[in-house]
């Protein structure tokens, strides 16, 4: 057998620890595509978007399911904390079913599209003018026929 074959040591498992490994299936959803990162790892999930970042931390619930903590902040064009809100959700089932992953899925694509909301109405907002102490009278004209 080759020295170099033979020096070589066989590469040990990575031991997974944590919660949000059961959920890595969900990083192929097309509604995860558009993320700039996505991370599984220990009992944290974590997705950012350009318009959004969303931590969802998981816990055990004695006899009941999982409990999911959403943290997410809304991002201003530049890049800056805009909102932050925070959810908390429990799921009934075995820990990483699809169900679950699914129902994880569907808050982080929710979230996304409330920040993404969020910001268009901000990009399309029209500034009103400072009051000027003025209102609005409204002018009839006769039109004659």
């Amino acid at each position: 057998m080759n020295e170099s074959v033979a020096g070589r040591s066989r590469p040990r498992p990575a031991l997974v620890r944590g919660l949000a490994p059961r959920f890595a299936l969900m990083m192929c959803d097309p509604r995860v595509a558009p993320a700039l990162r996505v991370s599984c790892v220990e009992d944290t999930i974590e997705v950012h978007y350009p318009e959004s970042r969303i931590q969802c931390r998981l816990l055990r619930l004695p006899a009941r399911g999982l409990l999911c903590s959403f943290r997410v902040t809304h991002l201003a064009p530049d890049g800056s904390p805009e909102e932050r809100h925070r959810m908390d959700l429990v799921l009934d089932g075995p820990v990483g079913s699809a169900a679950q992953r699914e129902a994880v899925l569907h808050r982080f694509h929710a979230f996304r599209c409330a920040a993404a909301a969020t910001r268009l109405r901000l990009a399309t907002r029209v500034l009103r003018p400072a009051d000027s102490g003025h209102r609005p009278t409204a002018r009839n004209h006769m039109i004659a026929a």
